[in-house]
């Protein structure tokens, strides 16, 4: 297992470090740069991809626990993490305005995972024994761990449509 955590993590450093040369569609930036004017819907777009992303993620990872079919769910979680950076890339790549608006967008559309995260904490913060003598290790350690995934999940989608696009005007 740790050996898929590190892996994944040098693939999101990897693609952070070439981030300039990840393909991008050429239509879907073009489609989408025609109507990223503002930043606000920019963002409120980006928050609602992010939250479809995640939801069809675990839809499928509810469905994947009826099959006997072996690491199959690493498979998915790590396409949806290669479909999530090439998404925030592109929009990224699309956003045309200030570097200030960028960054409201950036925050707006990122944010989905910051709240997944705080939903996280008060959960594990909130972790009782459902009866007694219940040993809560996993429980707790379970929401601690869907917290760093949240974070982490937040930051690289905050970098990626922040900073990593092409340059815009300082403002």
């Amino acid at each position: 297992m740790s050996t898929f955590f590190l892996a994944g993590m040098v693939l999101v450093l990897v693609m952070i470090i070439f981030s300039r040369t990840l393909w991008v569609p050429r239509g879907m930036v073009e489609r989408l740069s025609q109507w990223f004017q503002n930043h606000w819907l920019s963002g409120g777009y980006l928050f609602g991809i992010n939250a479809l992303y995640f939801g069809t993620t675990i839809f499928l990872l509810y469905l994947l626990m009826f099959t006997d079919i072996p690491y199959l769910h690493l498979v998915l979680m790590f396409l949806a993490t290669i479909v999530s950076i090439f998404t925030w890339s592109a929009f990224s790549t699309a956003w045309t305005g200030s570097f200030k608006n960028r960054l409201k967008m950036a925050l707006t559309g990122s944010s989905f995972y910051l709240i997944l995260a705080l939903i996280m904490v008060i959960q594990w913060l909130s972790v009782k024994p459902l009866y007694p003598n219940e040993d809560t290790f996993m429980r707790a350690l379970g929401w601690i761990l869907g917290f760093f995934v949240s974070a982490v999940a937040f930051s690289i989608c905050f970098i990626f449509t922040a900073f990593l696009g092409k340059r815009s005007a300082r403002v």
